[in-house]
């Protein structure tokens, strides 16, 4: 059995959606009811606490100086969603994908490392290779997430993890999106910041319209 599956609720500081969504603004951006509402669940009852405090990089070798420290971890999944948003432009009006795929990559990239830190149970203290694939599990047997959106964070790291290597369009734009936004020289503008991230980082960039979330 998985282990996701014996987990009814991670024990968090989300009080309701609305806490929710004044912490992750972009997900008025996923326009699919169902997918949207998937998110919600899998943050609602999955999302431990250390997703919104701690670095994106433990070891400090790796991401923007933003991401390796606090709250790096919720900069950098916000700074992927708009980078997954803005390459993923391209591929939809080339015909690639279609509205509901790029729905579906919205959602991903807002879950793909949400258990960077692997399961709470395990405390640990740095982030584990895994986690792409303690994500998927989570988004499947917690939010009940699509087939389609579980592979996706399966496959996110691609090389560098432990799950597949992507294959389809989407799971290449997901995999692109998140490297670039790893880059220890990004600028990639996030969408309205919440005041934990604004009161450490005063000169982080912040996106002037919202156009390319849509």
């Amino acid at each position: 059995m998985e282990k996701a599956e014996r987990i009814n609720r991670v024990l968090n500081s989300l009080e309701g959606e609305k806490e929710l969504f004044r912490r992750l603004p972009e997900l008025e951006f996923i326009h699919d009811d169902d997918l949207q509402s998937s998110v919600i669940r899998t943050y609602m009852d999955g999302c431990p606490d250390v997703f919104w405090e701690r670095a994106s990089s433990s070891s400090g070798k790796y991401h923007p100086s933003d991401e390796r420290d606090a709250a790096g971890n919720w900069i950098h999944t916000k700074r992927v969603f708009a980078e997954y948003c803005n390459i993923s432009q391209s591929y939809l009006n080339a015909g690639l994908i279609d509205e509901h795929e790029r729905d579906e990559g919205k959602a991903a990239a807002l879950i793909h490392d949400m258990m960077k830190y692997g399961w709470p149970s395990d405390r640990n203290v740095h982030t584990v290779r895994d986690h792409d694939l303690i994500a998927a599990s989570v988004a499947k047997h917690i939010g009940g997430a699509s087939d389609t959106v579980v592979s996706m964070i399966e496959s996110h790291m691609g090389p560098w993890g432990e799950g597949p290597q992507p294959e389809t369009d989407n799971q290449w734009l997901l995999h692109l999106a998140d490297k670039s936004a790893s880059n220890v020289n990004t600028m990639i503008h996030i969408y309205k910041p919440a005041k934990e991230i604004t009161s450490e980082w005063e000169d982080i960039d912040v996106m002037s319209s919202s156009s390319v979330l849509e």
